[in-house]
């Protein structure tokens, strides 16, 4: 005899289909809008690049023709610090990472919204249950588990949040890169001034060896003066190769930085003026407290922290199950009772067993949550969470105020001696030294004094290149500090 099947649940599948699809929406959205967050904030990151490096490559007293167009990543051409800034911000392999990080975080909004997986499982009876209906073998199940929606949109909002604090720190390190790459850019430029000024009082005191010797063939000076100038080179030439060494570090840093081989060859820096820096510390704190991205990292991680508080009070709340049951029956001969002795016939019985119709069963189950002590302490774990991303809050806060202030102050400082240098010691130094030089070639005035003389010249010319590229260096740091260019600070004050 054929078996006999009863009807197939469909309207329990389609039950539990209907519930896992509702329950998921909640998770669509946010997974939604965090790919609409992360692909347009890392988007408008790429498109900001030329003008981001154009307001933070701005130097005083250097002309920028705004018409220019970008130098390709990588080129050979590459210039001025906007072109070095721009490589750096496509090509620099840690900004990279931060955007791949950023993305990454995104994936995790649609991992935790989702549901458990389904169980299937299975039981098989080695001695076969006996029904009306015929012997049970083996028993499938399917179920599914259905947390409280409200976890899921808890779980899929601290990912959210995880993920802006991602996507806050890429333009951390995309201002940490543009930082670096300006203190890398201006220290080249002191060390190259410094073997350009080097190089040129070779020559000065070869010329004044010159001199020295003529005054000795003459009788007018003695052989000392002649091995101290000697002497005074040979000490330049070793500055000269503690400086080039120093120059091809700071251009491998420079390569560094903008993601590229170490033996590229990096553009000599060009000259600029003094900046003119009058900047405000309550506007610049007023403005770190609105665009430094590292405050903003925070406040998202404080966000999360609270999100995770609701997550961990809502411990108290069961799981519900709901699944499906199919009891496989195989067929039988049908129980046949003995004949009634006064009849002689068999009275009448089912035959279901024949047919051996399959059986199932609705499943319904809930956790219980009564360990109370454990969903207690993960509630004070989250809050005390909170408690600590506020407290980071508040002591990042503070250091970015000593920041700012520290940098703004070596700013001001580099900036007064930089003019100090250029108005007044520096003539003045030169002068003196010229003076002396006159009088000695005159035979009026001690080698001793045209030496200490040109030494301090030299140190102070190099001491004022130092203060130049000092003041941008400050500025780097400023700047980084803030979240934003003096650029920027100037055109919104």
């Amino acid at each position: 005899m054929t078996p006999r099947c009863k009807p197939v649940p469909v309207i329990t599948i389609a039950t539990l289909v209907g519930l896992s699809a509702v329950v998921s929406l909640a998770g669509c959205s946010l997974s939604r809008l965090g790919h609409e967050e992360v692909d347009s904030t890392l988007q408008r990151y790429m498109d900001d690049a030329p003008a981001a490096s154009r307001r933070y490559g701005r130097l005083p007293g250097v002309s920028v023709n705004a018409s220019e167009s970008p130098t390709v990543a990588g080129s050979q051409s590459d210039s001025t610090l906007r072109d070095l800034l721009i490589v750096a911000l496509r090509e620099n392999p840690g900004i990279q990472a931060a955007e791949q990080e950023a993305r990454a975080a995104l994936e995790r909004i649609a991992q935790v919204t989702a549901l458990p997986d389904p169980i299937v499982s299975g039981k098989w009876l080695p001695e076969p249950v006996r029904t009306a209906e015929g012997d049970n073998p083996f028993i499938v199940a399917i179920r599914q588990q259905f947390p409280v929606p409200e976890k899921l949109d808890r779980a899929g909002r601290i990912a959210l949040e995880e993920t802006n604090v991602a996507l806050a720190r890429v333009q951390e390190t995309r201002l940490q890169v543009i930082a670096d790459v300006k203190r890398a850019y201006f220290r080249l430029y002191m060390v190259i001034k410094s073997v350009e000024i080097t190089e040129e009082n070779q020559q000065l005191l070869n010329g004044l060896i010159d001199v020295t010797r003529a005054q000795l063939a003459a009788g007018k000076r003695p052989q000392e003066d002649v091995l101290r100038a000697t002497v005074e080179l040979s000490s330049l030439e070793a500055a000269l190769i503690r400086l080039r060494q120093d120059r091809l570090s700071t251009k491998a840093r420079l390569n560094q930085l903008l993601g590229r081989n170490s033996g590229t060859s990096v553009p000599t820096p060009v000259d600029f003026e003094i900046r003119d820096a009058r900047l405000s510390i309550d506007t610049l704190l007023t403005k770190a407290a609105e665009a430094n991205p590292g405050l903003k990292r925070l406040e998202h991680q404080i966000a999360r922290d609270r999100e995770a508080v609701g997550l961990a009070r809502l411990a108290s709340w069961p799981n519900f199950t709901l699944g499906l049951e199919w009891m496989i029956m195989d067929g039988r001969s049908a129980f046949e009772p003995p004949r009634n002795p006064t009849t002689g016939r068999r009275p009448p019985s089912p035959q279901l067993s024949e047919d051996g119709s399959d059986n199932w069963a609705i499943l319904f189950g809930f956790t219980l949550p009564i360990w109370g002590d454990k969903i207690r302490a993960g509630v004070r774990e989250a809050e005390l969470k909170v408690a600590a991303s506020t407290l980071q809050y508040s002591s990042a806060r503070d250091r970015l105020h000593f920041e700012i202030e520290d940098a703004l102050a070596r700013v001001r400082a580099q900036q007064e001696l930089a003019t100090l240098f250029k108005s007044t010691i520096l003539p003045q130094a030169e002068q003196t030294y010229r003076v002396s030089q006159a009088s000695y070639s005159a035979g009026s005035s001690d080698f001793l004094y045209v030496i200490d003389n040109w030494r301090k010249w030299l140190a102070f010319t190099i001491q004022y290149y130092r203060s130049l590229g000092e003041l941008e260096r400050s500025v780097a740091d400023l700047e980084q500090a803030v979240g934003l260019s003096l650029t920027d600070l100037d055109a919104e004050s």
